[in-house]
């Protein structure tokens, strides 16, 4: 990769931390990683020490009041963010009138991405990748979800204006679309399933498999493969797109 300098967001676990990894195996030498789990990006920076400069900072991402302050100064010491990776979120089930929890997953997926954006711009320039993780649920609906899948359908709105508006500036932004991935924050929501349901972790995860034609969760490895592919001078062409990556269990959606 020519990337040198990158910007991950939820940096400390599953995707995010997975494309910190990859990104330095990449090549990539400055990475700032945001997170609000302190302890998990000081895990992530000590098991990279050596190997490339990588900066935490913690930043619970709901609070964009602070953006400015606490990332201000590491972003006057970059010349230019070669690739942005947006792979924060939250996912809680919601009823129609659940407005509080329809108003932080809102906030979290879509409202501080737009904004977090939109202090990175300066720094974006010819070159520049922006790759936002939404989810399968950015073309299809589910049950209880509304909060969760209105999200991610405007991440890809969001995904398509910034792609059109940065253009002349040579500026990419893409998205990708990942089903079932084994992260810590996918388990954590099959665990509050099973514990109604009375459904075992390892059950849920057979039921989920078998639906999958490829009969296996994607990984956060693979989705961090498609992110560096998009933020590759491979995709020098590709804008505006969004690459499902599910195993087949879309089947095409």
């Amino acid at each position: 990769m020519v990337c040198k300098t990158a910007l991950v967001t939820g940096a400390a676990n599953g995707i995010g931390s997975a494309t910190v990894r990859k990104l330095v195996s990449h090549g990539v030498t400055h990475i700032l990683a945001l997170d609000r789990d302190e302890s998990g990006l000081a895990s992530l920076v000590s098991e990279m020490a050596g190997s490339v400069n990588i900066i935490p900072v913690v930043l619970d991402l709901k609070d964009m009041d602070v953006y400015e302050q606490l990332l201000g100064p590491y972003l006057n010491d970059i010349e230019q963010l070669d690739t942005v990776v947006i792979s924060h979120g939250v996912s809680d089930e919601n009823a129609l009138a659940d407005h509080q929890v329809w108003d932080k997953v809102m906030n979290i997926n879509l409202n501080a991405t737009r904004y977090l954006l939109s202090l990175l711009e300066n720094k974006l320039g010819q070159g520049s990748s922006v790759v936002v993780i939404a989810s399968i649920l950015a073309k299809v609906g589910k049950l209880r979800n509304t909060a969760y899948c209105s999200s991610k359908h405007g991440l890809m709105g969001l995904v398509k204006g910034l792609a059109l508006d940065w253009a002349r500036q040579g500026i990419r932004v893409n998205a990708v679309l990942p089903s079932w991935v084994d992260t810590p924050m996918l388990r954590r929501e099959l665990q509050k399933q099973g514990d109604m349901t009375g459904t075992s972790m390892n059950q849920m995860l057979r039921q989920i498999k078998k639906r999958i034609p490829l009969r296996a969760l994607v990984s956060a490895e693979d989705i961090a493969d498609s992110i560096i592919f998009l933020a590759s001078p491979q995709a020098k062409m590709i804008t505006a797109q969004s690459l499902i990556v599910d195993g087949g269990d879309g089947c095409g959606v």
